[in-house]
């Protein structure tokens, strides 16, 4: 064989995850069938239900990917203890590259849309560190010369793809992070770190036929969100904009249910009685 005959090589991706509940497999399928190419392992923490491990087995063995099982965890260890349980699923990777997801954040391509390539290629060609996506740009990014991608310093759990060896680095963060963040210091931190170092990631920009949104539910309405999230209703408002314009009190999040009458009459009244007593 020519040398030029030869297949590029192809980073090999291992997702890193929790899987809580088993209607959560569904949004895992969908993470898998989002590569252009084939998910080599699979670095997950289980919730409770013996079930739950039984369907992922099953899809591993359906799509020939290596399963790390790390054993059970829970809804509150996954948010209070976030920083560890993720430094033991980076510490089993094996493959090239670890892609953290989460299982309330939704992926789609439509048909077989080829984005994996380019964005490996570009994170190479631009020396970017990881690869990011799930809300809108914010207003710091830079452009990229192509216009799938941004540059970014921000990061989000939700979805990012980075060498286990780089995720460890960017969690020293900075003196001041552990006090800022609290509950938000593993992607706190790596923000500090990026930022204080100058260094850069790429971020996949959300359109009509590649679009990763989160949802935050993750109850069975989940499976209701992503049907109407496939169909691409209501997807509009979360294409354009800059992700600066909704955080805080303002964050969206897609098909997220209004609030109670009651939780908005207490905000409203809220926002009052501290403007009365700042004198504003």
């Amino acid at each position: 064989m020519l040398m030029s005959d030869k297949a590029p090589y192809i980073p090999s991706i291992a997702l890193l995850t929790f899987v809580l509940e088993e209607h959560h497999c569904v949004i895992l399928e969908d993470w898998i069938a989002f590569f252009d190419h084939p998910i080599a392992e699979l670095v997950v923490h289980f919730g409770g239900d013996p079930g739950i491990a039984a369907r992922v087995r099953q899809l591993c063995e359906a799509h020939g990917i290596r399963l790390h099982d790390m054993g059970m965890t829970t809804p509150q260890e996954t948010t209070e203890a976030e920083q560890q349980l993720l430094a033991e699923q980076f510490d089993a990777v094996t493959a090239d590259l670890g892609c953290v997801v989460r299982l309330d954040t939704i992926p789609y391509r439509a048909g077989q849309k080829a984005w994996q390539d380019a964005a490996l290629g570009l994170m190479k060609e631009t020396g970017a560190c990881f690869i990011t996506g799930s809300t809108l740009p914010y207003r710091a990014d830079r452009p990229t010369t192509r216009p799938g991608f941004m540059l970014t310093q921000s990061i989000s759990n939700c979805f990012l793809i980075i060498r286990p060896e780089i995720w460890k680095m960017l969690q020293a963060g900075t003196k001041e992070s552990e006090s800022k963040y609290g509950r938000f210091l593993v992607e706190g931190a790596a923000e500090d770190y990026v930022a204080e170092n100058d260094l850069w990631g790429l971020r996949l920009v959300n359109r009509d036929d590649i679009r990763v949104f989160h949802c935050q539910e993750w109850g069975l309405r989940l499976l209701r969100v992503r049907d109407s999230f496939r169909k691409g209703h209501g997807i509009s408002s979360f294409l354009k904009g800059y992700q600066d314009d909704y955080l805080y009190e303002n964050a969206r999040y897609y098909m997220q249910r209004r609030e109670s009458a009651l939780r908005r009459a207490r905000i409203f009244l809220g926002y009052w009685r501290r403007r009365l007593f700042s004198g504003s």
